[in-house]
């Protein structure tokens, strides 16, 4: 089949960049014609991703700018392209079918500082998002998880119908439990000054303000446990407000670039309080490592979670209490309670490979 695989970027960053990286040499090696229609790529993922690139003219100027003009090129080069099917990754508004990746903006926009609500980047992004979900101009949409389409069905009417569910694969070679994982905690906590008699929970972000870590921190002024806060540096801020709260022997910053396999091996519950996400890739890689945890139900991923069966849920992640009652509760559980949310965290995702992604993805094109 000859595709066109659509987004402003198609560089390592982002998640959805990511994705579309991996996504690319899987339809390649399944025999797919591809041509990537961008304005920004680099010499390296060039030469890795086999087909024919179209890039077009990048604009200086404002992001705002670019995003209007690189939508109102990409469906025209689509078209000239003479392929049986697009498939759009960014804020396009027509192409055959969109692939969700950053879930609701409306709902997401909620949650930022007031003048960024009324920032013109915002409201044009917000009025795209209209266009692609209120409109006619891409018959299917593709998104990570249930929450989120009915999400966008329930502010834009969008027929459901219109959505296909398709969960994000995850390297379960790759994401897997230690060997032994006694050895590899106590090595862990001695690299990062951590008493390992403690429990240790674990908290990945990249956007404190948005996962939620002013409620996390004050919801750990209730238990005794230690918390690994993995990737983003602490702001002076953040900092001084760990110190206030009397908790700065008990916390730990990790630099994003540690073995992220690692610290889920280590870590004794992954902490998720996030105030809105898409789908985090976080959530099924500690659970491929056999890491339960104690998952927000704002974001999608939590579809995979059973509470108190393979983790917990967490309803209300900016409310500091009911944080602290959850880690009190995860924390109860006893050596063989806890190896069974191991297992079947692990379990759960053990069907989510990429090989069946790829086929659920010839299933959406075959339609």
């Amino acid at each position: 089949m000859k595709l066109a695989l659509i987004h402003p970027q198609i560089i390592r960053g982002s998640g959805v960049e990511n994705f579309l990286i991996e996504f690319a040499k899987r339809l390649a090696t399944a025999g797919h014609d591809l041509t990537y229609i961008t304005s920004l790529t680099t010499p390296e993922i060039g030469a890795a991703l086999p087909g024919r690139w179209e890039l077009l003219p990048r604009l200086r100027g404002s992001a705002t700018t670019r995003m209007w003009h690189f939508n109102r090129l990409a469906p025209r080069a689509a078209m000239t392209a003479g392929v049986d099917l697009s498939i759009g990754f960014g804020r396009t508004c027509v192409q055959d079918i969109h692939r969700n990746g950053t879930g609701c903006h409306r709902l997401y926009g909620n949650l930022l500082p007031l003048w960024q609500r009324y920032s013109v980047k915002h409201l044009y992004e917000l009025h795209l998002e209209r266009r692609l979900y209120a409109g006619k101009g891409t018959p299917k949409f593709v998104s990570s998880s249930a929450r989120v389409a009915a999400q966008l069905q329930g502010v834009y009417g969008t027929d459901g119908e219109r959505f296909r569910m398709l969960s994000p694969p995850v390297e379960t070679q790759l994401f897997k439990p230690a060997e032994n994982r006694a050895n590899t905690r106590e090595l862990f906590c001695r690299k990062l000054q951590t008493d390992a008699t403690k429990p240790v929970l674990m908290f990945v972000s990249l956007s404190h303000r948005r996962r939620g870590l002013e409620p996390l921190l004050e919801g750990m002024t209730q238990n005794d446990a230690t918390l690994w806060i993995v990737g983003k540096s602490l702001s002076p801020v953040l900092r001084d407000r760990i110190k206030r709260l009397g908790i700065a022997s008990r916390i730990r910053s990790v630099q994003v670039t540690s073995n992220l396999v690692e610290l889920y091996q280590s870590a004794d519950w992954f902490v998720h309080p996030t105030q809105y996400d898409a789908f985090s890739n976080t959530v099924l890689q500690s659970m491929a490592c056999g890491l339960p945890g104690i998952v927000s139900v704002m974001d999608g991923a939590v579809d995979h979670v059973r509470n108190g069966e393979n983790g917990l849920m967490l309803y209300h992640p900016q409310q500091p209490q009911e944080l602290a009652a959850r880690i009190q509760e995860a924390l109860a559980f006893d050596g063989p309670a806890w190896q069974r949310l191991s297992e079947a965290a692990r379990e759960t995702v053990l069907a989510q490979t990429w090989e069946r992604h790829m086929e659920e993805w010839t299933g959406v094109m075959e339609e």
